[in-house]
């Protein structure tokens, strides 16, 4: 697991997003503006604003935008986080 990961908050552009792969367990929060998550197979999105985190609960590919304006988000493991994959800065991918 890499100890960086989660240290440095990620800077989004209004409408960037950010793609998370296979990412269950991993906890999103946001340190300023709105998030929007989708996650695969789910048909509920969540939106998150200030201060306010959620932590990934399924399999496969997540996206992680700022619909409305810029926004700062935290990635962090969590206890729970699934590391089969690989290390779990090898699951981000910026959309440009």
């Amino acid at each position: 697991m890499d100890p960086r990961l989660g240290r440095i908050p990620l800077h989004l552009e209004a409408r960037e997003v950010l793609k998370i792969r296979d990412g269950e367990g991993l906890a999103v929060r946001s340190l300023g503006g709105t998030l929007w998550i989708t996650q695969a197979g789910d048909t509920d999105d969540i939106v998150l604003k200030s201060d306010q985190s959620f932590v990934l609960d399924r399999p496969g590919l997540a996206l992680v935008s700022a619909p409305v304006g810029p926004a700062t988000v935290l990635v962090t493991t969590t206890r729970h986080t699934r590391t089969r994959n690989g290390s779990p800065r090898d699951r981000f991918r910026s959309a440009a």
